[in-house]
């Protein structure tokens, strides 16, 4: 009879981490020797780490469960994320990706890094069916992160750094910056005749 129970709760378990698409086998990331770790997000994620940016997107918008799924399609399952210690505090940091194309735009999806206070740390963009890694090498206390956008054009990976506690990518806001200094040569007010009464 103990036999049993047991293999039912087994069978219960491996079935609901089934049905919410949560390999527990691959859930892990890869650690390289050089102390690099490589994620992947379109095909692992952490459950607690996956609840937190959940939570902080439900918070963040002010939305119910209901309202985030009806507004932008945004459920549980389409988190994906990660808990690694980035600088070197010994709390981890929740770093992830929605799948949602509220927070989707022409240079890929929005990154999230969710520090121990509650907030992002991150403004950067990147695409998600590619390799992700946290590098061993630092800047300003932070380890660097390297991923892929397609601001690069064809996929080039690109490293971010941390900068006054917040991760940005320098290479999407310079091209930013290039493109608001190209516009703002542009005259973009009409002219338009005085008209008389």
């Amino acid at each position: 009879m103990k036999e049993f129970l047991v293999i039912s709760l087994l069978i219960g378990i491996f079935g609901l981490c089934f049905a919410y698409g949560y390999d527990i086998y691959k859930n892990k990331p890869l650690v390289h020797k050089n102390g690099t770790i490589e994620y992947d997000f379109s095909r692992q994620s952490q459950f607690r780490a996956s609840r937190i940016l959940y939570k902080y997107i439900q918070n963040d918008l002010n939305k119910t469960p209901k309202e985030l799924k009806d507004f932008a399609n945004i459920t549980p399952k389409s988190v994906r994320a990660f808990e690694t210690d980035l600088n070197g505090d010994n709390q981890n940091e929740v770093i992830g990706v929605v799948y949602s194309t509220y927070y989707w735009g022409t240079s890929g999806y929005s990154l999230f890094i969710i520090n121990n206070e509650g907030r992002n740390i991150a403004n950067a963009n990147f695409e998600p069916s590619k390799l992700f890694y946290v590098l061993s090498s630092i800047s300003n206390g932070y380890k660097d992160i390297k991923l892929y956008n397609s601001s690069t054009f064809n996929f080039k990976p690109i490293i971010i750094k941390s900068h006054n506690n917040k991760y940005t990518d320098n290479e999407q806001m310079n091209l930013l910056e290039k493109y608001l200094k190209d516009f703002s040569s542009y005259n973009v007010s009409p002219n338009v005749p005085k008209m008389k009464w």
